[in-house]
């Protein structure tokens, strides 16, 4: 059978230490221990440090004890003497003689044997001076002596001799066994011998750090996911050989190897493992193997009297043989009087050599003995034991209570799972009606699960569901869909769907759906139609008593009245409670919080966005719960973006991105904010557009950000590149949603980019009916954002109208508005418009004003927009004075950017020339696009053509 190939690794986590002993052993005559627990890696590390520059050209001899309960006498030494070379023989003293009944290999070469001493001891105490000295004779030599902790009684002689007084030139190594129960054996041999350098390194598991880094090398990748090294770290503790064999596994079943991290357990147990630990379980006696039994069916670190409440053995015997299992280093102390495996592995391969009966009976045990003496229970824990041992319903009632317990205590998405499980195993059909109903409530909060929408779905078509089960269930399934899976128009209608089942049975809950589908969307209804749901709640409103669901209908009444740009939105949010000691109606007001930070952040009230988030974020800290965790984190991505506060926002957005791909909706605002990040900050124009139309294709419950933002920031990109078509293609893509919907409060990013397409492609008529729609939709409604940007494009349509003094004025105007609401971005543009509508005729406040808008965008670090604004100066014979800093070559190139162009239009790659100049591929890649934005050109190709450096 042919064994899978790993690529070398080289030596990880253990620098120091081996510069440590290089030093140690190249100056003899010097004793060095390496000590560590098996698998550490010792063998390896005294690999490596032969074959160091200072000990390469050394004689080496190397030797090893065997494990056996009657190991033979010298084995390591005689295993290291019978390699020696023939011409390392010659001149041996005399007293050599002595070593030829124990080298018969090497008799002939050694002088002649010494006569008989009579006394066995006499007789091994001269072989033991021969060895020494044929050692001494050697002169510069490394002696290698490994696993010392089975050595045998005449092997300790023999060092207890050589360390007190080493030859000259000798380096001796030894390595041996210590963890945590057992401290290395060698240790007696310790003495401090003057001209001797003595050093004695521990060597620890690798970090999962470290871990990571040696799986990448031996997998040949360049680096795995911190999940896959934190996996492999947790499976094998950190041991050099469990990493190896783990991945040497998995290679085996993978072709290339896969780094996800659930394919480490799915790998299953490497065979080499596996004998290690049967090799020691079957030297245990048969107490000590019921422990051993008992701690792997227990699953968990267990204490002294859980192992014998499941093995039936008395504290003596519990005890003894404990110490026995531990002393085979089968088992290990663990935190708190507490004893585990080394690692998991080691767990599994103890398992598995139980006999499935045997299994059986040992699992019943431990719940029972869990049962008895554990407070407060392991519910989950009790539960898989009952599973194992086929008492079903046990198994399924502490199943149940363990998610019961999890929702308590809120953590909606361990609750979920626990209901997830007792629901696909249950047979009977009122449980699974209650377990379904648990379910529902429960992942409403919860991190999405893949297998809750087709699990709700499959009860709803079940007969005989009663009829506010089957509309409470209709609202949790619609609820999952809207928010979490990507379902936003069909979420809403299921929920409309389930207001006709729970009106007659649930008011309470019916109130509860209307409201929820009150929250406006650019993928839902037309907003009238939201609203109306919004009046028919609260005609239901005074019939609702729990105090949970009525906070619930007070913070979606809120946050749909705040979303539609109510006047009384305002007051609406102060009905919510403040505080409140019920952790699921914390839950409630955490998402009504969010909800309206959200609102507030596309209407423009950054200061009402930043106030409920921080009360939202407050409860946050006191409730882990995942899937508003998230949403408060976008809310903080959008927040940020729109008020120009944007350091460290790409990597913040970048995790987001990461950590809620599975979410649409919160993938699609990371994504969004990433994109626009990507345009303005970086003027990647190539990155942003692909961050930008994956998020407009994500988001489903769009409450009045996404579709618009993303929309525009693609129009901008076109318009650049005087692609004026295109960009009005993408604007009209998004104004499509805002016309049905009649969502013209959430136009504040499209409107303005829609119609300076429209402008320059001189369609001034489409142009002024968009003002005049844009005008009459926001018309009594709270939005400023939305107000400021109908501003913008009234002063669009007159500069298009080359009504210049009127421009001027409305941008002006405009600038306030934005200034007002703290958007300084938008601020900058409209200042920006005023300098270009002077430009023709008072080009010495134009400069001002565009120098002003400059600023504004440096403080920000919207360098694609800087670069807009000394262009359009350039091209009016305007040049502004360089400013120090990275931003002070405007729009030039600087000198490593011009090089790095003319390496590109050359035809070099971004790899190579990194390696050329020296720095990272990341750096290069930056100086690209740089290049490219600057130059005005969109291809690698066109860079020799656009940059004057490269002729």
């Amino acid at each position: 059978m042919n064994v899978p190939q790993l690529t070398p690794a080289k030596l990880v986590g253990r620098t120091v230490q081996l510069d440590q002993l290089i030093q140690a052993a190249a100056h003899p005559p010097s004793l060095i221990v390496v000590s560590g627990e098996a698998g550490v890696g010792k063998t390896r590390l005294v690999t490596e440090i032969l074959k160091t520059v200072p000990l390469r050209d050394r004689l080496h001899l190397s030797g090893g004890c065997i494990e056996s309960p009657h190991p033979p006498p010298l084995e390591p030494l005689i295993g290291a003497l019978t390699a020696l070379p023939p011409e390392a023989l010659d001149g041996l003293p005399a007293l050599a003689g002595a070593l030829a009944p124990l080298l018969p290999e090497l008799a002939h070469l050694l002088p002649p044997p010494l006569g008989p001493l009579g006394d066995a001891r006499a007789e091994r105490h001269r072989q033991l001076r021969a060895a020494h000295a044929l050692l001494d004779h050697l002169g510069s030599a490394v002696l290698v002596l490994e696993d010392l902790h089975w050595a045998d009684a005449s092997t300790w002689d023999f060092l207890r001799q050589l360390t007190s007084r080493l030859p000259r030139q000798l380096s001796l190594i030894l390595t041996d066994r210590a963890d945590n129960h057992r401290p290395a054996s060698s240790r007696a041999l310790y003495h401090r011998i003057p001209g001797t350098l003595l050093h004695e390194i521990r060597l620890e598991p690798l970090t999962t750090q470290e871990t990571g880094e040696f799986a990448a090398q031996l997998l040949g990748a360049e680096t795995v996911s911190d999940d896959f090294a934190e996996r492999l770290h947790r499976r094998t503790a950190g041991l050099p050989f469990a990493i190896e064999e783990v991945l040497r596994l998995l290679t085996s079943h993978d072709s290339p190897p896969s780094v996800q991290g659930d394919r480490l357990e799915q790998a299953g147990l490497p065979v080499p493992v596996r004998d290690v630990l049967l090799h020691r379980l079957n030297a245990l006696p048969k107490n000590a193997r019921s422990v051993v039994a008992a701690a792997a069916v227990a699953g968990r670190a267990v204490c002294l009297d859980l192992l014998g409440d499941i093995t039936g053995l008395d504290e003596p015997d519990t005890r003894h043989a404990l110490t026995l299992a531990l002393d085979h280093a089968v088992l290990h102390p663990s935190a708190g009087a507490t004893y585990d495996f080394r690692h998991s592995l080691a767990r599994q391969a103890a398992y598995e050599a139980i006999c499935l009966p045997e299994r059986r009976a040992l699992h019943l045990r431990t719940a029972k003995a869990l049962l008895a003496h554990s407070s407060p229970l392991p519910l989950a824990q009790i539960a898989h034991h009952y599973q194992q041992a086929e008492r079903s319903e046990q198994y399924l009632r502490y199943t149940e209570a363990a998610g019961d317990r999890a929702e308590a205590h809120g953590d909606s998405t361990a609750a979920t799972e626990h209901f997830h499980t007792a629901l696909h195993e249950h047979p009977s059909s009122r449980a699974r009606i209650r377990l379904g109903l648990k379910l529902g409530r429960a992942a409403i909060a919860a991190m999405p699960h893949p297998a809750t929408i087709t699990a709700l779905r499959r009860l709803l078509t079940e007969d005989h569901l009663p009829l506010r089960a089957r509309g409470e269930l209709r609202l949790y399934l619609g609820t999952l869909m809207r928010n979490q899976t990507g379902g936003g128009l069909d979420g809403i209608n299921e929920i409309a769907r389930a207001v006709r089942d729970l009106t007659p049975t649930a008011p309470d809950l019916a109130a509860r759906a209307l409201s929820a589908i009150a929250i406006a969307s650019l993928k839902g209804w037309p907003l009238s139609q939201h609203l109306y749901c919004l009046d028919q709640a609260d005609q239901l409103i005074h019939r609702v008593t729990d105090p949970v669901q009525r906070t619930a209908i007070t913070a979606n009444r809120a946050s749909a009245l705040m979303l539609s740009g109510s006047p009384d939105a305002w007051e609406a949010a102060r009905t919510l409670p403040a505080q409140t000691e019920n952790p699921a109606e914390e839950v409630q007001l955490a998402r009504g919080w969010i909800n309206l930070a959200h609102a507030t952040t596309a209407l423009g009230h950054p200061e009402g966005a930043g106030d409920y988030l921080a009360q939202a974020d407050d409860i946050l800290q006191r409730n882990g719960i995942p899937y508003l965790e998230g949403l408060a984190e976008t809310a903080h991505l959008l927040l940020r973006w729109t008020t120009g506060s944007w350091s460290g926002l790409a990597e913040r957005a970048d995790r987001a991105a990461a950590l809620y791909a599975d979410i649409p909706d919160l993938a699609a605002e990371a994504l969004l904010v990433r994109g626009l990040l990507h345009l303005h900050a970086q003027g990647d124009t190539n990155a942003a557009r692909h961050d930008l139309l994956r998020a407009a294709h994500s988001t489903q419950l769009d409450t009045g950000i996404v579709l618009t933002a993303s929309a525009a920031g693609i129009a901008r990109i076109h318009l650049a590149a005087q692609r004026h078509d295109q960009a009005r293609t993408a604007a009209n893509e998004a104004l499509h949603y805002i016309r049905r919907t009649d969502g013209w409060i959430w136009a504040t990013d499209i409107a303005p980019t829609a119609l300076h397409a429209l402008a320059l492609m001189g369609h001034l008529d489409h142009a002024g009916q968009l003002v005049r729609d844009f005008a009459h939709g926001i018309d009594g409604r709270d939005a400023p954002a939305a107000s400021a940007a109908l501003i913008t494009c009234q002063g669009l349509l007159a500069e298009a109208e080359e009504r210049h003094h009127d421009a001027e004025r409305l941008f002006a105007e405009g600038e306030i508005a934005w200034q007002r609401i703290g958007r300084p971005i938008d601020q900058a543009g409209a200042r920006e418009a005023r300098g270009r509508c002077l430009l023709p005729h008072h080009p010495q406040q134009a400069e001002q004003h565009i120098a002003t808008a400059i600023d504004i965008y440096r403080r920000s670090g919207a360098t694609w927009d800087i670069s807009r604004c000394q262009r359009l100066l350039r091209r009016h014979g305007i040049v502004l004075a360089q400013r120090r800093g990275p931003l002070g070559y405007g729009d030039q190139l600087s000198p490593r950017e011009a090089e790095v162009a003319l390496l590109a239009a050359q035809g070099h790659s971004n790899r190579e020339i990194a390696a050329r100049l020296s720095v990272s591929h990341r750096t290069i890649e930056q100086h690209v696009a740089k290049a490219m934005r600057k130059l005005g050109v969109s291809r690698r190709s066109e860079l020799a053509a656009a940059n004057p450096n490269s002729a």
